[in-house]
């Protein structure tokens, strides 16, 4: 195996990892991540395995926290649309 090889198995391992990771659903990740921090990794690790145990949604952008008021009408936009010269 050559060393070419060697690092497109790793790029493509991790990939895959990260995107597994991405489409679990936030129950199953709760669980594998707690698993994860038993494990001595350091402490770096460990304290994202332990953020990621205790998330409670699935992205940590903690937008689905706030409060959307859907009763409110917000103001009407015009959206003008400019077609290229010649048409």
């Amino acid at each position: 195996m050559t060393l070419q090889h060697l690092i497109v198995f790793v790029l493509v391992t991790g990939c895959g990892v990260y995107a597994l990771w991405a489409l679990l659903p936030v129950a199953m990740r709760r669980v594998i991540a707690k698993q994860l921090a038993q494990l001595p990794l350091g402490s770096r690790w460990k304290a994202r395995f332990q953020k990621a145990a205790s998330a409670t949604s699935g992205c940590d952008c903690s937008g689905c926290d706030t409060v959307v008021d859907h009763t409110q009408r917000t103001k009407s936009r015009v959206i003008r649309f400019h077609p290229p010269p010649g048409k």
